[in-house]
């Protein structure tokens, strides 16, 4: 079985909902069709979307799809008829005290920020989510970079994964510590991560991680994704695009302006 998923995706305010998971959806299927559709979402503290739909207040602004809670709490499946079209996992985004982000997929609790980088990893796996330490420009360099290789000496694969997303310019190399996370068994996820700005919508699903060979239970989403992303030796593959330089570097001012002038 073949997953197809979006492993960093927001969805702020100032977002089009409609725009963005239509989008997601086409991205994810011109990679693979045929693969199980995943968005898992990466919301900030002040952001409650995926809370909204699961208590009903929001529902599904795509014509003809529905939005189905699943039994356990932390999904919600678009679904058209009988089939379903994306499953969509709760998740957070938090802030470290060293201004680390670390994900916290399919969990929807709400997380203490400014705890220092272990704390809160170990916190996401107490709540029985998945901690990835994603990468995000500038946060890797210097003394978070310390920071970030003694997180791999702390963790073993499985209990804590890497994140890759579409604002790594295409000319910028896989950093080191993540290809010697690599390396050392770490599975690296690819995510779209949009920024806070109108328009980002239609990245969603644009770089995304091909998962191959694994065992989904639809019946049982998320525990079923939750052994998947957490067993060792998983086939994850980075499919789709980065950002070319002049790209990230006109998302990253868009959002730079957007945050200067509230």
């Amino acid at each position: 079985m073949r997953i197809i998923a979006d492993t960093h995706v927001h969805l702020y305010p100032c977002y089009d909902a409609a725009t963005l998971l239509g989008h997601a959806l086409r991205n994810l299927a011109a990679h693979d069709s045929s693969a199980i559709k995943i968005v898992f979402l990466t919301e900030r503290s002040d952001c409650h979307y995926f809370r909204d739909v699961a208590e009903g207040r929001v529902g599904c602004p795509l014509s003809g799809v529905e939005f189905v809670p699943g039994e356990e709490g932390e999904v919600v499946v678009l679904k058209r008829g009988d089939d379903a079209e994306l499953h969509v996992f709760a998740g957070r985004q938090i802030v470290t005290r060293e201004r680390l982000e670390i994900l916290a997929l399919t969990v929807d609790d709400s997380f203490d920020e400014g705890e220092p980088a272990e704390a809160v990893i170990r916190t996401v796996l107490e709540a029985g989510g998945v901690p990835v330490l994603s990468w995000a420009p500038g946060k890797w360099l210097f003394e978070r970079g310390r920071v970030v290789r003694s997180l791999l000496d702390r963790f073993r694969p499985g209990e804590l994964l890497i994140g890759d997303t579409s604002l790594r310019p295409t000319v910028w190399a896989e950093p080191f510590p993540m290809r010697r996370a690599r390396g050392a068994g770490f599975t690296v996820l690819a995510g779209s991560d949009p920024l806070p700005a109108p328009g980002e919508e239609i990245f969603a699903g644009r770089y995304a991680t091909l998962l191959q060979d694994v065992d989904f239970d639809s019946r049982q989403p998320v525990a079923s994704i939750r052994r998947v992303l957490k067993s060792t030796g998983l086939s994850a593959s980075k499919v789709g695009q980065r950002g070319g330089p002049l790209e990230v570097l006109s998302r990253l001012r868009k959002h730079a302006r957007g945050s200067s002038s509230r």
